[in-house]
């Protein structure tokens, strides 16, 4: 007999001593990996002729508002250059990821309106070899009629240039013969005059100008050649003493950006130590709301981390060693390692708030869908596709399908309704980034069958409130997902996440009173269970009292 009384809580003191084991094994993990990475960090040699750089700008910027935007750019990878780190600082200013359109930006919001300082250091791998071969790109038409139109500082199809292209492209049999030949006019006619004109006519008729202006000027032979072409800012890392924004063209040769610099005489091909910085004409540094005071730049070389002098030369260490990564692999996996705290935060709204979801992982798969695109165009899809959806499933029990058949059934036209929806949003406004339809179509077929299900078992009420608890913990998620700084935090150190794991077992086992069984939070309740409608009917046949 006492055996068996004490057989309980024997099992229940070992399950106790084993969750108290786990969690403290959790936190040792993530200790010892700190130690461990710091242990194992070291510098490497790079082969001869490969150098690292640090490009470290500091920006002060006067926001005239709250929610003032400021927009960095990173340095662009080419041939023979990598952007293999990157860091920034900054006082007071809220980090974001930005939209589809300034995806490679770095956000910053400013919380109120004020001064604020700016730091940013990029790392960059200059090779002495090419890394790549000249990307092969297909220019759309949108940017095609972009890159041939006239911009701030160059005109396009005036009589002078005009005059000049047809000149030319007399002796200019093809395309490449005529960019050539408009190099060579702008690079051996104009010259360069420090604190002259950088407008592109200006340039042309006086024969002198700025670099900018040199620049300009040859964007505009080339687009009144009918020849996309586009300005690039960036930085010489040999200029270092004289740290400046640097221009160059480039020109859309039949497939690919070629490169054409008229101001030191480069064509086709430029020096390693060319890092682009901002392609298309923006500013280096663009703001909304705000101004940007003052600039100031340091360039020199830096001795090369663990992993980038040879990517054969790899080590056990590597696997955990996530900044070896290029910055859009870094960026990437910041967001999935940020997925985990989405899902932490809907955990700790079911069990300590005591609301329901659409399930556990719903929330955060919704946000991350819309993470890179404009918000509204994405609450306008999932509005449109979930009443879609809601109502063709709400015809199917007619058909009197298996679940399998119902939502391969319910999948197939929710794709065709975000088709639709999507088409119809572009035709009224075709500045939509189409790139919402990326919207998880399972997650919304499941969506569309549980929201259905529940409010056929439960009422409409208890569905609309699931629902609205499932936005509240996806707009949570997205918050989380949107901070730039704890990815790249989470990068750094992914062991962090074994945290994670043990605050997951804390919460799981919580059995406490939850939030909604305070009077004053009653709301947060369901409506009591019902059976379905046709279930009750059958019930009712049988004659069972309800």
């Amino acid at each position: 007999m006492s055996l068996k009384n004490n057989a309980p809580v024997s099992s229940a003191g070992s399950v106790t001593k084993m969750i108290y084991l786990t969690i403290g094994a959790l936190l040792i993990i993530a200790v010892l990996s700190f130690l461990l990475r710091s242990w194992f960090s070291h510098d490497e040699h790079l082969p001869t002729g490969d150098s690292a750089w640090l490009i470290n700008i500091t920006y002060q910027v006067e926001a005239l508002d709250k929610g003032a935007a400021i927009y960095i750019s990173p340095p662009w990878d080419t041939r023979f250059s990598r952007l293999f780190s990157q860091s920034l600082s900054h006082t007071g200013l809220t980090q974001k990821r930005t939209r589809a359109e300034k995806k490679r930006d770095i956000m910053l919001i400013a919380p109120e309106a004020g001064v604020y300082d700016i730091v940013t250091d990029f790392r960059v791998h200059i090779s002495s070899l090419a890394r790549t071969e000249p990307a092969k790109t297909r220019l759309s038409e949108n940017n095609r009629s972009r890159w041939l139109s006239a911009s701030p500082g160059v005109s396009v199809g005036t009589a002078m240039m005009t005059d000049v292209v047809d000149r030319l492209a007399i002796s200019a049999p093809s395309s490449a013969d005529l960019i050539e030949k408009l190099f060579n006019y702008v690079s051996n006619t104009i010259r360069i005059k420090h604190g002259a004109s950088s407008d592109s006519e200006s340039a042309l008729s006086r024969k002198y100008a700025s670099a900018l202006g040199s620049n300009h000027a040859l964007l505009s032979l080339l687009r009144s050649a009918h020849l996309p072409a586009r300005l690039v800012s960036g930085v010489n890392l040999q200029a270092a003493t004289s740290a400046q924004p640097f221009y160059w063209v480039e020109v859309y040769d039949a497939e690919s950006w070629v490169p054409l610099d008229p101001v030191h005489g480069y064509f086709k091909e430029l020096p390693v130590f060319y890092v682009p910085l901002r392609k298309g004409g923006d500013p280096l540094v663009m703001v909304e709301n705000a101004e940007l005071i003052s600039t100031q730049w340091t360039i020199d070389t830096i001795s090369a981390p663990a992993g980038l002098s040879d990517v054969d030369a790899r080590s056990l260490t590597d696997v955990i060693d996530l900044n070896r990564l290029s910055p859009v692999n870094r960026e990437n996996l910041g967001i999935l390692l940020l997925l985990p705290l989405g899902v932490l935060a809907t955990e700790i709204m079911r069990q300590m708030m005591g609301v329901r979801t659409y399930g556990t992982f719903t929330p955060s798969l919704m946000a991350l869908a819309v993470v890179h695109v404009d918000r509204m165009t994405a609450i306008i899809v999932f509005i449109l596709v979930t009443v879609i959806g809601v109502s063709i499933r709400a015809a199917m029990p007619q058909l009197n399908l298996q679940r399998t058949a119902r939502l391969a059934m319910v999948f197939t036209l929710v794709s065709v309704s975000m088709a639709i929806v999507m088409s119809t949003l572009i035709y009224l406004d075709p500045s939509v980034d189409s790139v919402v339809v990326l919207l998880p179509v399972v997650v919304l077929t499941m969506l569309v069958d549980s929201i259905y299900r529940i409010a056929d078992q439960r009422g409409i009420r208890t569905a609309m409130i699931r629902l609205f608890w499932t936005v509240v913990a996806a707009i949570i998620s997205l918050f989380v997902l949107l901070q730039a700084d704890w990815s790249i935090w989470l990068v750094s150190y992914p062991e962090i996440h074994a945290i994670t794991l043990a605050v997951i077992i804390i919460i799981g086992l919580y059995q406490g009173p939850k939030l909604s069984s305070l009077p004053v939070l009653s709301w947060l309740h369901e409506a009591d269970s019902r059976v379905s409608r046709s279930t009750d009917k059958r019930r009712r046949q049988r004659g069972k009292d309800w």
